[in-house]
């Protein structure tokens, strides 16, 4: 049975797209798990456009009150199962079937992945859908204050929020560090993605970052990432091999472990 995670942010350009897209492609082609990656984006969706797909059903089409079958919207890219949403769909659609269209999916996938719109009320039904939630913001004090707004929609629906993503980090003396970021949001963090201009070259070719360049920095990092969420071993850095730094561990590795145990926990 899936497990079914959203990727949230009332922020735009946190980068919520790319880690989703990312996350989705290092679970399926680094550890083999069957993913569908849902863009429920309602108003600006971006993945469809991130890869180049053409589509005659979208996510939309089965939230109508016609209800489209979902899997006639359904597209495979780069081992990744897709459903897309529409830039210009003008019709009518219930944003809260989502849970109960995605539902029916949960025995065919290990892992659904949701990308999600800033806004406040695009937002509710994709957290009210999904298992566990993670927040994606970038280390400044306005966009993580804002990024946590999230948070209190998924207390009050009662979805777990399993940590913080922290993405394009550019300048650390100017920005937030990890324990600061943990201090303010009382989550603890679980990747931490520095900017790469690896990221435009994906955009402009219309290829995951971790199918275009497995050995790229944000490759490395959602690799750790994924590596907790399915339940395997988490790759060591090449400092870490030698025992003199085996202790060495980041806090960001320490919360990955003890997510790891979690996912693991909850399969068996």
């Amino acid at each position: 049975m899936a497990e079914v995670i959203a990727f949230v942010s009332i922020k735009g350009g946190v980068g919520k797209t790319t880690i989703a897209l990312e996350t989705a492609s290092s679970l399926a082609n680094d550890f083999g798990k069957k993913v569908l990656l849902v863009d429920a984006n309602f108003s600006a969706p971006n993945i469809g456009l991130y890869l180049d797909l053409t589509n005659e059903f979208t996510l939309q089409d089965s939230l109508s009150p016609s209800g489209t079958l979902l899997h006639n919207a359904i597209y495979e890219s780069h081992g990744i199962d897709i459903i897309p949403s529409s830039l210009y769909y003008n019709g009518e659609i219930d944003v809260f079937k989502l849970k109960k269209v995605l539902g029916k999916f949960k025995s065919r996938y290990d892992f659904i992945i949701l990308d999600s719109s800033p806004n406040y009320e695009e937002l509710k039904p994709v957290v009210a859908a999904a298992d566990k939630i993670f927040i994606v913001t970038t280390p400044d004090d306005m966009t993580l204050k804002t990024s946590l707004k999230a948070a209190v929609i998924a207390k009050e629906q009662e979805t777990p929020i399993m940590g913080i993503i922290v993405n394009k980090i550019r300048s650390p003396d100017y920005e937030y560090c990890l324990e600061d970021i943990e201090n303010i949001a009382e989550i603890p963090v679980m990747a931490k993605i520095w900017d790469n201009k690896c990221m435009a070259e994906s955009l402009y070719k219309k290829k995951p970052i971790t199918i275009l360049n497995s050995k790229s920095p944000i490759s490395k990092e959602i690799r750790r990432f994924t590596s907790a969420i399915s339940g395997n071993p988490e790759e060591k850095k090449f400092i870490e091999r030698f025992w003199v730094f085996k202790n060495l561990m980041g806090k960001e590795k320490v919360n990955r472990e003890l997510l790891r145990q979690k996912f693991y926990e909850e399969q068996f």
